[in-house]
């Protein structure tokens, strides 16, 4: 009975060992390790990520494959190429009320990502919730802001498709 409860223990060991390992690898992407999921949307995922040798926090934009094209590869090719050129040009914005992104590629499960700066703060429907009302001079200050940005995005031919308070920080 000993050797018996000995090799279970062994056995059992290996697969929790294997199990913590497949676990930690799904929460790597590249040089970032994945901390913390901050949001999930229709399209995906947002996750707090941590570069490991620069020890950088950003955020990471998992867009599923299935919601841009699934298992149809030339539907995955087009999003792919319309993804790259999107994060090509939102990388070129220079407002200083937009985003930064660092990185964009596919993951080996063929869902796309984007690396992008982690914002410090409350997106605007969370401000409205907490703290009710924003005064008047204030809406105008943060809106002011967000026409900037979008100027910005405009005048090279992008258009942000989904803009709502909980998409603007």
């Amino acid at each position: 009975p000993v050797f018996i409860c000995a090799g279970i223990a062994i056995l059992g060991s290996r697969v929790v060992y294997g199990l913590t390992r497949q676990l930690s690898d799904a929460r790597q992407m590249g040089s970032y390790r994945l901390e913390e999921k901050l949001g999930e949307g229709g399209m995906g995922e947002v996750w707090r990520a941590r570069h490991q040798l620069l020890a950088r926090p950003a955020a990471i934009k998992l867009i599923r494959a299935e919601a841009v094209g699934g298992t149809d590869l030339s539907l995955a090719r087009t999003a792919l190429a319309r993804f790259e050129r999107e994060a090509q040009a939102t990388s070129m914005l220079g407002s200083p009320h937009t985003i930064e992104i660092y990185d964009f590629g596919v993951t080996e499960s063929g869902s796309f990502y984007y690396v992008m700066e982690l914002l410090d703060g409350m997106d605007f429907r969370t401000l409205v919730e907490r703290h009710g009302t924003i005064p008047a001079n204030r809406t105008v200050y943060l809106l002011g802001q967000v026409c900037h940005s979008l100027a910005d995005a405009h005048a090279t031919g992008l258009i942000h498709r989904d803009i709502k308070p909980a998409n603007l920080f």
